[in-house]
Formats: C-alpha cells, structure tokens, sequence
C-alpha cells in the first residue's frame, strides 16, 4: 500500500488563493498539467490537490524524490506555460518547499483518499519563531489527537525558509466534520493563520491517474 503523504522525500505545496467562480478552472488545469506533463518528469513521486469547500483556495502538494527533480521542470517550456495560465486567472500564490515534521494518527494510504476531508491550516511565522511554534503546537495538540487516532490522521509540515507552518487534518468520513480542532490565535508565535476546510479532489502519480 503506498503512503498518502512520504516523509523522508522533497515535498513543495502550493496554496493557491483564487475567485470561487474560477476554482473548477484552475483545478482544472492543476490536474490537467499533472497528468500530462509534470507526472512524466524523472523525480515525480505524486501530487495531491486538495479543493476548499468555500471556494477561494485550492492546494498543490507536490512530492519530488529530491529538490533538484522538482527545480528541473522549469526548464520544461510546457511545463512554464501551464504555470502562466495560473496566473491568467488573477490567482495569488504561496509556493515553498517543506519537510515533514511528525505525523500522527491513521496511517493513510493513497487508496483512502475518496473517503478523506481536510482541515489545513496555515500558520506565518517569522524564521526566528518556527521551531519554537511547532514544539509547542506539536506538544499541545498530539495528547488531544490520540484519543482519536482511529478516525484522524495528523501531519505537520515546515517551510524550508522558516515562514510557514502548515497542519494537515484528516478524517475519514466526507459528512463529519474532525472533531478535533484548535484555534491558533492566541499563539504568540502566530502572524497569521489561513484555515480552510478541503476535499481532495485527485491524486496524480507516475502517470497514472486516481481520480
């Protein structure tokens, strides 16, 4: 069975923030590019695209056998036009490279996936704050995780700049909402925090489409 999320490979997420009326459009084209070109570049392991539920962001997890497979695409010139026609729908991006920090709960597999709704959060945080956030986040929130662990699934992801850190929230029924949530805004360590709820909306591998 293959994992849902690697962690021991170069993972690059792009949060895209666009109009509702323009989310099927760019899911659209996300899927499209990488079934046909960027699933055929030597490196590619998978890439997930999740859909938020009120429209207005879409996410790419990308995961690359080394950062170097992943930069070698943009040398691809079809590659690069796909990711100019992203930008013709007025969309903002927040593209960087992460690393797994722990994961937590049901272990997934790429098979779960059609059951599966996300919580994702997205946390801004000044460079010098990213360690200090997460051991207090990941301290905080795992005891709250394991009485719960047969229905949930938790990963924890840092930037490789130091700016971001982003908590995927799994569970596995499409009608309940996770039971376990926490707000964030009283973390001092916090500049902002972006959470939405998703569905996953395709898994993409080695040229071959789930979906």
């Amino acid at each position: 069975m293959t994992p849902f999320i690697n962690s021991d490979v170069a993972t690059f997420i792009n949060v895209f923030t666009v109009e509702p009326t323009r989310q099927n459009t760019l899911i659209h084209r996300i899927q499209f590019d990488a079934e046909n070109t960027i699933s055929r570049q030597a490196g590619f392991i998978k890439a997930i695209i999740y859909r938020s539920l009120d429209g207005s962001k879409v996410i790419n997890l990308v995961q690359w056998e080394s950062i170097e497979a992943s930069r070698a695409i943009h040398r691809n010139p079809d590659i690069a036009a796909g990711f100019a026609s992203y930008q013709e729908l007025g969309v903002e991006m927040d593209l960087r490279y992460y690393e797994i920090v722990l994961t937590a709960g049901q272990p997934l597999t790429i098979q779960d996936y059609d059951a599966l709704m996300a919580q994702v959060d997205v946390l801004h945080v000044a460079p010098e704050n990213q360690k200090h956030l997460l051991e207090d986040l990941i301290q905080s929130t795992t005891p709250a995780l394991a009485s719960q662990a047969e229905d949930q699934s938790i990963v924890w992801l840092r930037s490789l700049d130091g700016i971001r850190v982003i908590r995927f929230l799994h569970s596995h029924s499409k009608n309940a909402e996770p039971s376990f949530y926490q707000a964030f805004t009283n973390e001092k360590w916090i500049e902002q925090m972006d959470a939405n709820r998703y569905q996953i909306e395709c898994i993409v591998e080695r040229q071959s489409l789930l979906a």
